[in-house]
C-alpha cells in the first residue's frame, strides 16, 4: 500500500499553524498531501480499523481480568493505549441493544378470542369515549373528581382501548414493544444517577470528582453489557441440552456483584469494611432508582402508544 506523500510547505491543512516535523504540534495533523488515491483510502481504511481492534481488545481485557483498574489508568492520565470510556460505551451498548433486542419475540400469549369482548378490558371498564367519562366527572361534586394524573391516565387508557379495538393482547404487545424500544434510556439515565450515588458515597475524597465517578459508571456499565451477552449465549447452550439453567443463574449473578465489589475496592482503595457497607447501601440506591425510572418508562410508553 502506498503512503501519502509529504507536503513540501510548513503550513498546516488543518488549523494553519508552521509545522516542524511530519505533524503539526497544534492539531496533530500530518503534513502531507491533501489529495488521496483510491488504495490510499483503503489503506487508511484498514489502518483505522486494526487501531481500534487494537485498543478494544487491550481495553476489554483490562476491564473484564481486573475490574476498576481500566478507570485507574485512565483517571491517572494513562488515555493513549485504551478507547476513551464514552466511545466505549456507545459501541458496545449499541451491539448489546441489537442483540438483546433482535427478533420478534411474543412476549406475552393471550387468547385473542377471549380477550375481546363487550366491555373495557384495558383501563378504565366504565366509558368507552373520552367525551363521555368527561361528562361523568362533570356531573360529580369538585371534590369527588379525578385529579389531574388520574384523569390523563384514565383518558389514555380509553383511547389505546379504542385504538386497538379493545384487544387485550395487541395492547399489552404494543406497550411491551414501546417499552422495549426505549428500554435503552432508563440506562442513559440511571448512568448520571448511579454516578452521584457514588460522589455522595466518597465524597470525602477530594481527589475524586464527579467526572472521575462518571468514567468508573460507564466501564461498569459496559462490563455488565459484556457480563448479560456471555450469559445469554451459554444460557441458550445450557438450554439446548437441559431446561434447567440454575447454577448458571448464580453464577451470573455472582459475577455481577463480585465484578462491581472488586471493583470499587479496587478504584477508589477503601478497606474491605467501608467497600462491603458502601457496596451493601448504593446497591439498595440502584434498586429504588431503577424501580423509579421503570415506573416512568412504562407511564412513557402508555403515553407514547
Amino acid at each position: 500500500m502506498a503512503h501519502h506523500k509529504h507536503r513540501t510547505a510548513s503550513d498546516c491543512l488543518n488549523c494553519g499553524t508552521i509545522v516542524v516535523g511530519k505533524f503539526c504540534h497544534n492539531c496533530g495533523q500530518e503534513n502531507i498531501e491533501g489529495k488521496e488515491t483510491f488504495f490510499q483510502i483503503i489503506y487508511h481504511f484498514i489502518e483505522d480499523i486494526t487501531h481500534f481492534d487494537g485498543k478494544l481488545i487491550k481495553t476489554l481485557r483490562l476491564l473484564l481480568t481486573k475490574p476498576g483498574l481500566l478507570t485507574k489508568a485512565y483517571v491517572d492520565g494513562k488515555r493513549v493505549s485504551y478507547i476513551h470510556p464514552i466511545r466505549m460505551y456507545i459501541f458496545i451498548s449499541a451491539v448489546f441493544f441489537l442483540f438483546i433486542f433482535s427478533g420478534d419475540q411474543k412476549l406475552i400469549d393471550v387468547d385473542t378470542k377471549s380477550s375481546k369482548s363487550s366491555g373495557i378490558v384495558f383501563g378504565d371498564s366504565t366509558f368507552n369515549t373520552v367525551a363521555r367519562y368527561d361528562s361523568a366527572q362533570k356531573t360529580l361534586p369538585q371534590q369527588e373528581r379525578d385529579g389531574w394524573f388520574t384523569s390523563k391516565l384514565t383518558k389514555q387508557q380509553i383511547l389505546i382501548n379504542n385504538k386497538y379495538g379493545n384487544d387485550q393482547n395487541k395492547i399489552l404487545n404494543a406497550v411491551v414493544e414501546n417499552f422495549k424500544h426505549n428500554f435503552s434510556k432508563i440506562l442513559y439515565l440511571s448512568l448520571p444517577i448511579f454516578a452521584f450515588f457514588l460522589w455522595v458515597l466518597y465524597k470525602r475524597n477530594k481527589s475524586y470528582y464527579f467526572a472521575d465517578h462518571m468514567i468508573f459508571s460507564i466501564h461498569l456499565y459496559c462490563a455488565y453489557f459484556i457480563i448479560i451477552f456471555i450469559y445469554t449465549m451459554l444460557s441458550l447452550v445450557v438450554k439446548f441440552f437441559t431446561p434447567s439453567t440454575g447454577i448458571l443463574d448464580v453464577i451470573y449473578f455472582g459475577s455481577l456483584l463480585f465484578y462491581f465489589y472488586k471493583a470499587i475496592r479496587i478504584f477508589y482503595g477503601q478497606s474491605r469494611k467501608k467497600t462491603m457497607l458502601k457496596f451493601v447501601l448504593i446497591n439498595i440506591l440502584n434498586v429504588f432508582s431503577f424501580m423509579f425510572l421503570f415506573l416512568v418508562l412504562i407511564l412513557f410508553s402508555l403515553f407514547t402508544l
